[in-house]
């Protein structure tokens, strides 16, 4: 996700300020290692854009305000809110493949992040009840992402067309304040048992919370393929 969202940053800082910074050494099309080459922009710049750039008006890509997850069915019930997850600055990038012919793209990279948010949370874990209200915390351990988009090209300017993606990890932790209205014995007993079985937890979760990531980003490439020619965002 920073990794699709990176390359519409480097194309607006471009744009913005008129010449690519000098930490920066863009790609052309015709360049016969061009995967090579983006993959190696991208890990250059990460670290400089993680921050933002308040002067080109560029959010911070590290922490990512995601505001309310919910997680709503039948078993488990878990409102998150004022979620904020970091992380990403750390992003090891495990391949970029591009086919402009195609029109299609795949990024491929793994992080280590934390999600931290104010939760309200009702139901259970297989057999076992659970419920609480206060500070969450969770970390997940080599979160690998990968996402595939299509583009194609409108009057001189790219238009994503669809994307797809999909992810796992090695492993999630939770840290849920204030279980059973502080409860310590029942407290210690579910945090010991959600753990141990992270996995399911993880499968009710992880897809609100990483699509309103990717969606975000899927927002910031639409824009600015809207508002850039086909022909600056990657030179001849």
């Amino acid at each position: 996700m920073i990794v699709w969202c990176l390359m519409a940053v480097v194309a607006a800082t471009e744009i913005s300020a008129g010449n690519l910074p000098s930490f920066i050494s863009p790609c052309s099309a015709s360049d016969p290692n061009l995967n090579e080459c983006i993959q190696k922009v991208i890990e250059v710049v990460a670290p400089k854009f993680a921050d933002g750039i308040a002067e080109l008006g560029i959010a911070p890509l590290d922490p990512v305000q995601l505001g309310t997850v919910e997680v709503n069915n039948p078993a488990l019930k878990i409102t998150f809110t004022d979620t904020v997850v970091t992380g990403l600055r750390g992003s090891k990038i495990n391949s970029y493949k591009i086919n402009l012919d195609k029109g299609k793209a795949t990024i491929d990279f793994t992080a280590n992040v934390t999600l931290k948010a104010h939760y309200v949370m009702d139901g259970q874990v297989l057999i076992l009840p659970i419920r609480g209200n206060g500070p969450a915390k969770i970390k997940i351990t080599n979160l690998r992402i990968v996402v595939t988009y299509d583009f194609t090209t409108v009057a001189g300017h790219w238009v994503l067309t669809g994307y797809k993606d999909h992810y796992k990890m090695d492993r999630a932790q939770f840290k849920f304040n204030n279980l059973f209205g502080g409860n310590k014995e029942l407290a210690q007993t579910t945090e010991k048992f959600t753990n141990q079985n992270w996995e399911i937890i993880m499968q009710e979760i992880a897809p609100p919370a990483l699509n309103q990531i990717i969606s975000s980003c899927v927002e910031k490439v639409k824009q600015l393929f809207g508002a850039v020619p086909a022909t600056e965002l990657l030179r001849p």
